[in-house]
C-alpha cells in the first residue's frame, strides 16, 4: 500500500498551516513587521478561518538520495479537524480526516488505510491546533528576523520547532506580504527528508459540501488498519 510522497503525518501537519490563509495587514512590509505581531496574526486569522480549498504542489526531497518526489491536487479542510487531499499527479491518491478517522485510499491498490487520527498524532501535536484546542506558541518554539521583511523569494518567514517529541524536527513558513497568505510550508523529519508544498487559488468565502469528508469504502477494496507507531520523546 503505498501513500503520498510526504506521507500521512505531512499530510496532517500541513493541513494546519493551510488554515492560515489570509492575515490582516497593518503598515507596509517595508517598515518592517516585529516578529510577535505576525505570529498573533497567524494565530488570530486561524481562529477565525472555518473552511478552506486551494490547489497544491509537493515535493520531497530524500536525504541521501539524489531523487525529488512530486505531486499535485486539491485540498478542502473544514474546521474542526475535517480534510480531504485529493492527488491527481504522480497518481490518483484521496487522503480523507473525518475528525476521528483518517482514511487513505490509492483507487488502483484497490486498498484504504485506515486509522484513528489522534492515536496516530498523539495528544501534544498540531492535531491540537487544527482542532481548535491550542495555541501556535504552546506547541511551537516560533523564531525569524526581529523585523520582517521579505527575503529574496519575496516572502515573510517563520521557524518553527516543536516543543515536545514528534515524527518531524522543524516547520517553515513562507507568507505573501502583499496579501499575508501562506503560500509555502517547508517540513524536515526526523530522518531528514525536506517536503515542501506550495498553495494556490486559496478560497475560504466558498462553502464547502461536508459529504466531501466521508469516506465509503467501495466494493472489493481492502480495508487495512495501519499499526500505530509511537511519537519520539
Amino acid at each position: 500500500m503505498r501513500e503520498p510522497p510526504a506521507g500521512k503525518l505531512v499530510v496532517c501537519l500541513l493541513s494546519l498551516w493551510l488554515l492560515v490563509p489570509g492575515l490582516t495587514p497593518a503598515g507596509s512590509p517595508s517598515q518592517g513587521l516585529g516578529l510577535d505581531e505576525l505570529v498573533a496574526r497567524v494565530q488570530a486569522q486561524y481562529e477565525r478561518t472555518a473552511h478552506l480549498q486551494a490547489r497544491f504542489r509537493q515535493e520531497t526531497r530524500l536525504h541521501g538520495f539524489d531523487q525529488v518526489q512530486a505531486g499535485a491536487g486539491q485540498v478542502w479542510i473544514l474546521k474542526p479537524g475535517k480534510m480531504r487531499w485529493d492527488y491527481t499527479t504522480p497518481e490518483r491518491q484521496t487522503i480523507i480526516a473525518d475528525g476521528d478517522t483518517l482514511w487513505i485510499y490509492v483507487p488502483e491498490d484497490r486498498q484504504v488505510i485506515r486509522e484513528r487520527v489522534q492515536a496516530t498524532l498523539g495528544s501534544r501535536t498540531p492535531a491540537l491546533f487544527l482542532a481548535g484546542e491550542g495555541r501556535l506558541t504552546e506547541l511551537f518554539t516560533v523564531t525569524g528576523p526581529p523585523a520582517q521583511v521579505p527575503g529574496e523569494d519575496g516572502l515573510l518567514q517563520l521557524e518553527l520547532m516543536p516543543k515536545e517529541g514528534t515524527h518531524y524536527t522543524g516547520v517553515q513558513l513562507g507568507i505573501d506580504p502583499s496579501a499575508y497568505l501562506v503560500v509555502r510550508v517547508t517540513l524536515r523529519d526526523a530522518l531528514g527528508n525536506l517536503t515542501t508544498m506550495w498553495f494556490s487559488d486559496i478560497d475560504t468565502r466558498r462553502a464547502i459540501d461536508p459529504a466531501l469528508f466521508q469516506f465509503q469504502v467501495p466494493a472489493g477494496v481492502e480495508v487495512i488498519t495501519s499499526p500505530i507507531l509511537p511519537v519520539p520523546r
